[in-house]
Formats: C-alpha cells, sequence, structure tokens
C-alpha cells in the first residue's frame, strides 16, 4: 500500500514546486530592481536636472548598477545568516558549559 518510490517522487516533486516558486520570486524581485534602476536617471534628469546623456547606455548601466547593488545585498544577507546560525551553534555549547560550571 505505501511505496517509498511514490513518496520520493512526490517529495521531490515538492522540492521542485519550492525552489521553482523561489525561482520566479526572485526574478521578479530583480525585475522590479531593473525597473527602478531603469527610472533612476530618467527621474534625475527631468526633476533634478542633472547634466547626463539620456540615451540606452546611461539606462543600462544604471540597471546593472542596480542588479549588481541588489546581488551583492542578496550575497552578503546569505552570509549573515550562515554565520549568525553558525555562531549560535557555537554560542550554545558555551552557554551550557557555562551553566553547567556555576551549578557545580
Amino acid at each position: 500500500m505505501f511505496d517509498l518510490e511514490v513518496a520520493g517522487i512526490v517529495v521531490l516533486f515538492l522540492i521542485f514546486v519550492y525552489l521553482v516558486y523561489k525561482g520566479v520570486e526572485l526574478l521578479l524581485r530583480y525585475l522590479a530592481i531593473s525597473c527602478i534602476s531603469a527610472l533612476f536617471p530618467v527621474i534625475m534628469i527631468v526633476f533634478f536636472g542633472v547634466d547626463w546623456p539620456l540615451n540606452l547606455g546611461t539606462i543600462l548601466f544604471f540597471v546593472y548598477l542596480g542588479i549588481l547593488g541588489y546581488t551583492i545585498y542578496t550575497g552578503l544577507s546569505f552570509i549573515e545568516m550562515i554565520v549568525k546560525s553558525i555562531s549560535k551553534l557555537f554560542s550554545d555549547g558555551k552557554k551550557k558549559k557555562a551553566e553547567e560550571n556555576t551549578e557545580d
């Protein structure tokens, strides 16, 4: 009645769906960052009178900067999450040892 292969396939399918969802979510974030970054030079030129040439090269440069900045931010937040997890593991062990020493 309970087949291990079917359960494995269902688990793999759920993992696949989750990863596709996260990928689409990340793609939509990058698309939003690109649109906002493309609007930045237009707003600066129209409203603030900055002397930049408004051409495709300028817009693509700011899109590149926006995507690069968001990628660096995402990478650093991932590294921060890993470092916090590792330091929490080691600090919990030190706290337990300190509590054992104070109880004796």
